[in-house]
């Protein structure tokens, strides 16, 4: 036996100790390729290098794991030649009996969010908010029905609302009164407003229709025949709607439309 220790066991500090190795080489490994490479490395390598330090870590914990009992009995001492001086930080860190502060405070944030995923934890993380959805639903039915319509709030009643410096010279109250009067009044006057509006757009739906100038069968008849008179055989593109027929829509000044006969050419052919 060597350390108190048998083969199987020593092979188990051993094989953890390859583990180890193994894990801090991946991590050093990625480091320098991050450190080297400008622009960082591939995606590629870099899901690599992820996926052997987890794999790296599953075997450390699994090897923890398996050799839980040995680990918690195993006691490091060092020999007599061991150089205490020149070692002095990693003897510290070997003959240590507690975490470091900020070790020890991971390790517990570890355990507690591991705790957390348990069913127990799970159950009483949803107790916690069952509680306060509860909670939540009354203080919201208190509020509507006392505090809602309150121009106060409950700690300045408590004190007295006469002590509130408001800023103003009358009460919030009256005020609060006479705003729902000069409200009710003026959706009176919008009412009557409205109604009055409507009524007049009923009265001059017809003038307020925008204006538009001759129909295309007028312009394009004036272009051949030198007429605006259109047969009366002719069809309209436009349908449903006010034809502008003749002269209708015609900017043409009132002196040359005054001598133009209903049914006659606008233009008279010229005298040589």
């Amino acid at each position: 036996m060597a350390l108190g220790l048998d083969d199987d066991e020593l092979k188990s500090v051993e094989q953890i100790l390859s583990r180890l190795a193994q894990l801090s080489s991946s991590i050093q490994s990625l480091k320098m390729d991050i450190l080297k490479s400008n622009p960082l490395p591939h995606p590629d390598s870099l899901h690599a290098s992820a996926r052997i330090l987890q794999r790296n870590l599953s075997t450390v914990l699994d090897c923890l794991s398996e050799n839980a009992e040995l680990f918690s009995r195993v006691a490091v001492r060092p020999s007599t030649n061991y150089p205490g001086r020149a070692q002095e930080n990693v003897l510290t860190q070997l003959l240590r009996k507690k975490l470091e502060p900020d070790v020890e405070e991971l390790v517990e944030e570890g355990r507690e969010a591991a705790r957390r995923v348990t069913p127990e934890g799970v159950a009483e993380l949803q107790a916690i908010w069952d509680e306060l959805r509860a909670w939540t639903q009354s203080r919201i039915a208190e509020y509507v029905r006392d505090e809602a319509g309150d121009v106060y709030t409950k700690e300045e009643r408590a004190m007295g609302v006469e002590k509130v410096r408001t800023g103003l010279r009358r009460e919030i109250e009256e005020d609060d009164e006479e705003e729902d009067d000069d409200e009710d009044e003026d959706e009176d006057g919008r009412d009557g407003a409205t109604a009055a509006a409507a009524a007049a757009a009923g009265v001059n739906e017809v003038a307020a229709l925008p204006p538009r100038g001759p129909e295309i069968e007028t312009l394009l008849w004036f272009m051949t025949r030198a007429d605006f008179d259109v047969p009366r055989n002719i069809e309209y593109e436009r349908k449903g709607a006010v034809l502008m027929r003749g002269l209708e829509g015609i900017n043409i000044p009132p002196d040359s439309t005054d001598s133009v006969q209903p049914g006659a050419s606008a233009t008279q052919p010229m005298q040589l």
